[in-house]
């Protein structure tokens, strides 16, 4: 599979269901193999749900189940220490320069005060990805697919994974803009931006 695709990720989405559709048959033993990798397995589908929709089920699960657990452990730290260090005065620096006095335990408290509300964002942004394209189909509108497809999609995620995710509201202004997928981005660089400043 060529690494450079269309913005859909169309090679990565019938590659999948070929690999699915071979490996159906192999289990149902049908030789020649009668699963169809579009008939069958994509059924109707398009990279342009598919796609959105894996993206916004993967981060949505990491960002909850790896990232923000980590996150507020890191605020605590953070919190306790700067209690602990409240009495420890040392010189502030401005520009990479000596400036006016300050303790170390208020520095604790700005990295932690700006640890929680990085978190925070990444919060709000993460629950944005809940909203998936499926059952929009290539442009949003739904054409070959049955019109209970996205609902029933986001139900059995919702089940399989134990996170609420639900049909998008609007299927074209979803697939036409990946909205929430930047707003993700943009509250991970902003707070890869925070932890690199204390590092």
């Amino acid at each position: 599979m060529d690494v450079f695709q269309t913005g859909s990720g169309t090679s990565t989405n019938m590659n999948a269901n070929e690999v699915i559709a071979r490996r159906a048959s192999q289990l149902l033993g049908a030789c020649p193999p009668d699963i169809h990798p579009n008939d069958h397995v994509n059924m109707g589908q398009s990279s342009n749900d598919v796609i959105p929709s894996a993206i916004h089920v993967a981060a949505l699960v990491a960002i909850e189940r790896d990232l923000l657990p980590r996150l507020d452990m890191l605020v605590a730290t953070l919190s306790r220490k700067a209690a602990e260090f409240d009495q420890v005065v040392k010189i502030g620096r401005t520009h990479l320069q000596d400036a006016t006095p300050i303790r170390l335990g208020q520095e604790f408290h700005a990295w932690a005060q700006q640890t929680a509300a990085e978190a925070g964002n990444v919060r709000r942004a993460g629950r944005s990805l809940s909203e998936l394209a499926m059952g929009g189909t290539a442009v949003g509108t739904g054409t070959n697919t049955h019109p209970e497809f996205g609902a029933r999609m986001a139900a059995e995620l919702t089940t399989l994974t134990g996170f609420a995710f639900r049909e998008a509201s609007h299927h074209v202004a979803a697939q036409s803009y990946p909205q929430a997928i930047v707003a993700a981005s943009a509250a991970l660089h902003s707070l890869a931006a925070v932890l690199l400043k204390m590092a």
